[in-house]
């Protein structure tokens, strides 16, 4: 790649990212950033590789879903949700309800119903639902409202699926619209299969999305490959304004990363050995603002002023083109 002060050709901004939210490069997943009309929050990655990792959703304090991936260390799992050792799985969450309300977090606790959701097709799903109370302050009084933990679990591709659904009773009409979604996405992450392209594509959307999350980390790796793979990728040291003259800042590394992106989201699906500057510029904001979001980054004075800019192509070859400050 290319480290340069000068830009032969501008292209166009392009629309707005994709919904990726986490790609697992194993199994070759795309996760979505919304889920059952819930978003994206966070993927936590286990130290024990047998545990995998659970990626988490939510919407509106009321609805949550936990999804996890792992195989246990079992070196051959069974496909679908009769799978050995998917009972255990229920009596795990059953054995953490019960710790749960052993320590006063919640109490009531009952278990019901064992459906295999959708009732046809070639991936389905065991679920049981787990009913409790869970203490909620409001207006300084504490009530106790009834809660649901529908788990839903399946095997495949040698991973255990195990999905937790958690809502208000009182929003069960809303709850079983989005746990249809919620359970139609997750098939379709299953049973998809993306080329490498599509997959190097999604990585570059989680990172611009979430990244300084395990999602924009383990991203940040395939495009840094990539790009360094890539010779003729320009990318302008006077677009990155530390603070502090040029000191960096604790993850402003993912910045760079924001730009390849940007970059290698235009370049990639047309086939380009470079180009994507003004996109990569715009990407880089976006990624930074997001990181402001979730606090995961310093003010960057010069970037807040650029990141309100309404139009990041005319802003870009406004700063590319502008006299060099003596």
């Amino acid at each position: 790649m290319k480290w340069m002060a000068v830009l032969l050709c501008l292209s166009g901004i392009q629309p707005a990212m994709a919904d990726s939210a986490f790609v697992d490069f194993d199994l070759g997943w795309i996760y979505p950033q919304k889920l059952g009309a819930m978003t994206f929050d966070r993927v936590e990655k286990y130290d024990t590789e047998a545990l995998g990792y659970s990626i988490f959703y939510k919407k509106d304090g009321f609805y949550s879903a936990e999804v996890s991936v792992f195989n246990l260390g079992r070196e051959a799992i069974a496909d679908g949700y009769k799978a050995a050792d998917v009972s255990m799985l229920f009596d795990s969450v059953e054995t953490a309800h019960k710790k749960e309300e052993k320590e006063g977090q919640i109490s009531s606790v009952r278990k019901r119903g064992a459906p295999e959701i959708p009732n046809k097709g070639d991936i389905r799903f065991a679920n049981t639902i787990f009913q409790y109370l869970e203490p909620r302050v409001a207006e300084g009084n504490t009530k106790s409202i009834p809660r649901i933990n529908s788990v839903y679990v399946t095997a495949a591709h040698n991973n255990f699926f195990k999905v937790q659904f958690r809502f208000d009773m009182a929003n069960g009409k809303a709850a079983t619209a989005m746990s249809k979604q919620l359970i139609t996405q997750l098939i379709q992450t299953i049973k998809s299969v993306n080329t490498e392209e599509e997959v190097l594509i999604a990585a570059c959307d989680a990172l611009i999305n979430n990244p300084s999350d395990y999602a924009g980390r383990i991203a940040s790796r395939k495009i840094w490959a990539k790009a360094q793979a890539m010779g003729e990728l320009n990318i302008y040291t006077h677009l990155f304004v530390w603070p502090e003259g040029y000191n960096k800042p604790k993850n402003a590394d993912l910045l760079t990363m924001g730009y390849f992106a940007g970059m290698l989201k235009v370049v990639i699906p047309q086939g380009l050995e470079s180009g994507g500057e003004p996109e990569g510029f715009a990407a880089m904001l976006q990624a930074y603002s997001n990181m402001r979001t979730r606090e995961d980054i310093e003010v960057i004075p010069q970037l807040d002023e650029w990141a309100k800019h309404p139009d990041k192509k005319a802003l870009f070859e406004e700063l590319l083109f502008a006299p060099a400050e003596e």
